[in-house]
């Protein structure tokens, strides 16, 4: 189960802010394992894809969409 956690993390470091369908994907798999992610994964996903909106480099338009439902996952 670490190793899962872990390579999750890594494919969301890999994908934020590329333009791609694995992005969806990813983001698919993260919203259904929210609850087995470790809350230091989960604060820094938080401030790292924030950070990313903002600076305007979490992707396309349709990517920004997508990292919006990982926030509101782990904003709740």
């Amino acid at each position: 189960m670490k190793n899962e956690q872990a390579i999750l993390f890594y494919a969301f470091r890999y994908v934020l802010g590329r333009k791609t369908y694995a992005v969806a994907e990813v983001v698919e798999t993260l919203i259904d394992e929210i609850d087995n992610i470790p809350e230091n994964h989960k604060n820094i996903m938080r401030v790292t894809i924030e950070n990313a909106i903002e600076s305007g480099e979490a992707g396309h338009k349709m990517d920004v969409k997508e990292w919006r439902k990982v926030l509101d996952e782990l904003n709740n």
